[in-house]
């Protein structure tokens, strides 16, 4: 009885610690700040970690960098290939609408597109140097109801957080996906290059400040990445690679 008795508490022992297990924890979400890396320029995993972000791209289909950060592939152009592997999130064309860019008509890009649909789970739409909301390319790439399921956005208007978030609020509203803030800052590279101090520095940091801390709140704002200008203000990091102090204000914004 007493060897019966025994054996029954240590099964009511082994299943109450069976039963107690906790469940596997669920994936940490990837944090929405991000930033477009010029791999192919230099730039690695270090600077990845100087600015504290969650994910990047490169404008290619693949990296070479081991790393925390989250890396996602884009096929840049017509002239690239989808990824070999199906891979979670897949940025589209980068501004097919641009001649210098991947210069291609809404016909042409919605001839490649299945081939970026089998390979992606998320597919972000292909990029615009031009407004999306008055764009007759997106207008007829979208005509057909190709599988999008977050708009990309570029946005190079200055040092103005009210015009950012009203731009990015109209575009929400009038497409109805989310967005992916691709590529965002004051001046592009070619503008920073001209005249690299059009803005201040009080405002850049107020810029990063106030427009990060919507996209961060606002649900349909998935992803952003601040854009690098290489000179300026707008620029991330030295020629020797530290932090500016725009690229230790845009290290200090938190999810």
């Amino acid at each position: 009885m007493k060897f019966r008795a025994l054996c029954t508490l240590l099964a009511c022992g082994v299943g109450s610690l069976v039963a107690a297990e906790p469940p596997a924890e669920k994936a940490e979400p990837v944090a929405k700040k991000g930033f477009g890396l010029p791999e192919r320029k230099g730039m690695d995993a270090h600077h990845l970690e100087l600015l504290k972000v969650g994910w990047y791209y490169n404008w290619g289909e693949s990296t070479k960098l081991t790393t925390h950060a989250q890396f996602v592939p884009m096929v840049y152009s017509g002239r690239r290939d989808a990824p070999k592997s199906k891979e979670k999130f897949l940025l589209g064309f980068n501004e097919p609408d641009h001649p210098k860019q991947a210069d291609m008509t809404p016909a042409d890009a919605l001839d490649k597109w299945p081939a970026l649909v089998a390979k992606s789970q998320t597919l972000v739409a292909p990029a615009l140097a031009g407004n999306l909301l008055k764009s007759e390319w997106m207008a007829a790439f979208l005509k057909p109801d190709p599988k999008v399921d977050a708009l990309a956005v570029h946005w190079y208007k200055g040092a103005d957080s009210a015009r950012f978030i009203k731009d990015l609020e109209e575009i929400h509203a009038h497409f109805k996906k989310p967005l992916w803030v691709t590529e965002f800052a004051p001046q592009t590279a070619a503008d920073s290059a001209e005249n690299p101090t059009k803005f201040t520095q009080a405002k850049v940091n107020a810029f990063i400040e106030e427009t990060t801390a919507f996209m961060e709140k606002t649900p349909w704002v998935q992803r952003y990445a601040w854009h690098h200008s290489g000179v300026g203000t707008s620029a991330l990091f030295t020629k020797t690679g530290e932090l500016t102090d725009t690229g230790k204000a845009y290290a200090a914004v938190k999810k």
